[in-house]
Parts: C-alpha cells; structure tokens; sequence
C-alpha cells in the first residue's frame, strides 16, 4: 500500500533525513512531497501530512502555527492517543485512551476585546452543529477502533449553556451507538480519576479548551508530549503533528505511525511500530 505524504519537518529539518531512512529500510511504501513554498496547498493536493514541531511567533496578534495550519485547512477533529512505550520511563503500563478534541470554537475563535481600561473579555463559541459533529466522530471512531466506551468532558455545573448543550448533545449522539458504553465527567474530577487510574478510560470526547489541556495532562502519564502526537481531521485531510520535538527522530516517527493507522495500513505501522519498540527496549 502505497502513500503520497507531504512533508514539513518543522523546527529541525535534520530530523526528517533520519525518518525516511527509517522508514525506507522498514519497506514502506511513501512518496514524501516536501513543499519549498505553499504548504497548504500540497497538504490539500495529498490529502495527508506529516507535521514536524514549530515554536512559532510569541508575539500578541500572531496564532500559533499549529492553531493557524488548523484553521486554513479546515480541521474540525483532533485525536490524541495516549499509550505507553516500552523503554520509554512513565508512571503507568496498559495506558490506552484516546482523546478526541473539538477545534473549531470555544475560546480558540480568539474573540477578545478591553471593554473598558484594564477589562478584558474573551469569549467562549459553542454551536451545535460542532457539539453534533465532534460528538457523531468520536462515537463512530469508537466503533470503528473496537473500543466500548465514551467519556463526555465538560464543565456544565458552571457553563450551564454552553457546556451544557455540549453534554446534551452528545447524550443525544450516544443514543445512536448502544454497543458503546457513554458515561460523562465534570473537567476537574476527570484529571483527578485520570492522574490516579487511567485504565478506567477509553475515549475522551472534549471541546477545544479542556481537549487541549486534557490530552497534554494525559501525555504526562506516558512519558510526554512526544509519546503523543496528535491527528487533525478535516474534510478531505489528515495531518499527524508531533508533540514536541527532541534530537531523535522519534518525533516524526510515531505520528508517522499513528497516521498510517489512521490510513488503515496496518501492516507497515505494524513494522514501524517493531522497530520503534526493538530500539527503545535496546
């Protein structure tokens, strides 16, 4: 099974020279596109990408370039997996949970504004036509993956509308999928379950806010950002981006690997995965 992937290495463009001999001497099958100028325009033509990690522009006024790489192709759906590595040091073993984010609204739509001198206020987006979306996604990827069950994040103790209807509407949702199992837990008291036993959470289905915080507190139980890259899934595109970048080039290469699950290769993230797996425990 062959693959057309735009590459961007990100930060250290070095690293991408390690990744493709890896993957080269592993046997599978990728044609990497690696853009001199419109990026987004070989991310649209492939359909598929490969993300290295960008510190980007701390200046006031610029997004992050993952925030900004989201919005201009689209991406409504993050995933965030969540397993531990043999050999690399974490606090538990058997982690499996799979974080799905909402990323089109909540406070990531960076409607801020000084109402008066020294007041500001940002504003929280919540649609229901997103809450239905990232709701019928995690459900459906659930069941596509043979996992049982959905936990719904939220905080609608306070947000009573917003959060609110982000829990009802995928209330709704669950009732479509009666094999998988649907509980929900307020934002605070999941972080405490997750920190004390993770084994007792499959799918987390999150808006953007608690999406972002959740799925980082959740790399920590593994080893950390690079042990859990992220997913970004829009209508047409898929873009693996590494956690965060390190001098090896296991940051390409395990969303490398979780990207070719996602394209149902299973067969070459199978001996990418042997042979991150061979060399961690070596």
């Amino acid at each position: 099974m062959g693959h057309t992937i735009t590459l961007v290495p990100g930060d250290h463009p070095d690293l991408a020279v390690g990744l493709k001999t890896l993957v080269h001497r592993a046997g599978i099958d990728v044609t990497w596109e690696e853009p001199a100028g419109d990026v987004i325009a070989s991310i649209r033509r492939t359909g598929v990408a490969l993300v290295g990690f960008q510190r980007g522009d701390r200046d006031q006024g610029k997004l992050p370039p993952a925030v900004a790489l989201r919005r201009d192709l689209g991406i409504f759906a993050q995933e965030r997996p969540i397993r531990d590595l043999s050999g690399i040091a974490s606090r538990f073993t058997d982690v499996d949970i799979l974080v799905v984010r909402e990323t089109t609204e909540d406070v990531y739509t960076s409607l801020e504004h000084e109402s008066i001198p020294g007041v500001f206020e940002s504003l929280k987006v919540t649609t229901r036509a997103a809450c239905e979306r990232i709701a019928r996604y995690a459900f459906e990827t659930a069941r596509t993956r043979g996992r049982k069950k959905v936990t719904i994040v939220h905080k609608s103790n306070i947000m009573k509308l917003s959060d609110g209807m982000f829990l009802r509407v995928g209330r709704e949702v669950a009732a479509d999928y009666p094999d998988i199992t649907c509980d929900e837990f307020i934002v605070d008291a999941l972080c405490m379950r997750i920190v004390l036993d993770p084994s007792r959470f499959d799918v987390l289905l999150c808006g953007n806010l608690f999406g972002d915080i959740v799925s980082d507190m959740c790399a920590g139980l593994v080893g950390g950002a690079e042990m859990a890259p992220a997913l970004n899934v829009g209508t047409g595109v898929v873009v693996a981006t590494a956690g965060q970048q390190s001098a090896t080039p296991l940051t390409l290469a395990i969303p490398l690997l979780y990207l070719l699950r996602h394209l149902g290769d299973e067969d070459s993230a199978a001996r990418l995965w042997g042979a991150v797996s061979a060399t961690l425990d070596a």
